[in-house]
């Protein structure tokens, strides 16, 4: 028999929080809102089939269309947005619904509770997010024609590894918001749309910002009618990794520390 005077092993622990997190997200408002939100790019996509590719000028293709949709549409808005939403929440609502109290009293170790919900919020948003970009993908790219779409594929697959790395990186920057301040919402949307500005900004501010790392890890540079300013500057590929490792490092070690050794006071 097990020592109910000890606690769970780490990994059975993070197992049993992380299929109850996932039961909660799956089923939630938030993630019909944010699945409507990462689905958008196929609305346009369907639209531009339909309406628009006759229209398009000859010298931008659907692959350029594409590009946008992943460097800007989705590294730079919707899964920094996402990521806010979901990792302030991790502990908050647990804390909002009165529940943190139940978790905290199991016989489970807290960086167990916060790696059990932040791995349900990574399978939750690429669940969303990675099968809206491939039928984007497709939708785009062969708009007209299947010629050439062997050699964008590669791409495809890049771009939904830093769609994965993006989700990873933002979500524990969001969650150790989420375990560190009370309200943590307001200062996350000042972080992504004052901040994160800098990313476009000449010399070496870009590197203290998060979308400057993971943009310069994707190929899709526009830089006619106004769209470098967009883009910005690329940083060197082997430090981008680099770098976003150690952050998601140092991110996912302060959550962990912070929320281990806080005390929770439940509002009455």
């Amino acid at each position: 028999m097990r020592d109910t005077t000890q606690p769970l092993p780490f990994l059975r622990a993070a197992r049993g929080v992380f299929d109850l997190a996932l039961d909660g997200m799956i089923w939630s408002r938030r993630t019909v809102m944010m699945g409507v939100l990462l689905g958008l790019p196929i609305v346009f996509a369907i639209v531009f089939r339909i309406f628009l590719v006759s229209k398009l000028p000859p010298r931008m293709s659907g692959f350029d269309l594409y590009g946008i949709a992943i460097a800007f549409f989705y590294i730079r808005w919707a899964l920094p947005l996402a990521a806010l939403f979901y990792g302030t929440s991790l502990i908050a609502d647990e804390v909002e619904g009165k529940t943190l109290t139940y978790l905290l009293t199991r016989p489970i170790r807290r960086n167990a509770i916060l790696a059990g919900k932040y791995a349900a919020y990574l399978v939750t948003t690429l669940a969303l997010s990675l099968p809206a970009a491939v039928i984007t993908f497709f939708l785009l790219v062969t708009a007209r024609g299947w010629s050439g779409i062997g050699a964008a594929v590669p791409d495809l697959f890049r771009d939904l590894g830093v769609m994965a790395l993006a989700l990873a990186v933002y979500g524990a920057f969001f969650t150790l918001l989420g375990v560190g301040l009370r309200r943590p919402v307001i200062p996350g949307l000042l972080y992504l749309f004052v901040w994160e500005l800098a990313a476009n900004l000449p010399g070496y501010v870009p590197r203290m910002t998060i979308t400057a790392w993971l943009r310069s890890l994707v190929r899709h540079r526009l830089m006619e009618e106004g769209m470098a300013e967009v883009f910005g500057q690329v940083l060197p590929m082997v430090l981008s990794l680099e770098v976003l490792a150690g952050m998601l490092a140092v991110f996912l070690a302060g959550s962990i520390w912070i929320f281990s050794t806080r005390e929770y006071v439940m509002e009455q």
